[in-house]
């Protein structure tokens, strides 16, 4: 078992479902205005990382858009599709990252894997995203398999 790098290692926030739906109605806040205009950036609080964001028709969808270069060049993406359940927004993320072996000055990108976490979103209002994803704090790089996990909260905020 090793720990995975990334968005997933430390709790924060993953994307979810793998769907790449095209920008064509203004995004919609629950029972509220138009957060904005289609696909909007959105800056994490805690990571520092920024996401594409689209939210319509009871779906919020979001991408990770500043992947590191050379993750970008090996395919590495997060992205989360969330659906409206209640008061709350509620969906998977998956990605494709680099899974790591050891630490510090020995770590080493032992495999590429893709996995899935959860996502929930409390509240989006036109300034604000916040809520909780489910990180893998522990990964078996081998088999590409989530042994253990955590949730952390987050806020994005509009980045432009």
């Amino acid at each position: 078992m090793v720990i995975l790098m990334a968005e997933l290692q430390a709790g924060k926030p993953t994307a979810c479902g793998q769907h790449s739906a095209s920008p064509s109605a203004a995004p919609v806040a629950p029972g509220g205005p138009d957060v904005g205009p289609a696909w909007q950036l959105w800056k994490s609080q805690t990571t520092g990382n920024e996401y594409r964001v689209l939210v319509e028709k009871g779906v919020f969808r979001a991408e990770w858009v500043n992947v590191p270069t050379d993750w970008a060049k090996q395919g590495a993406y997060l992205r989360t599709e969330c659906r409206r359940m209640g008061g709350k927004w509620v969906g998977t993320s998956v990605a494709h990252l680099p899974c790591t072996s050891g630490e510090g000055q020995n770590a080493r990108i032992a495999k590429w894997c893709d996995l899935k976490t959860q996502t929930e979103i409390d509240s989006i209002t036109p300034q604000r995203v916040a809520g909780r994803g489910q990180g893998a704090s522990k990964i078996d790089c081998e088999q590409c398999k989530v042994v253990e996990t955590s949730w952390s909260p987050f806020v994005w905020t509009r980045s432009r």
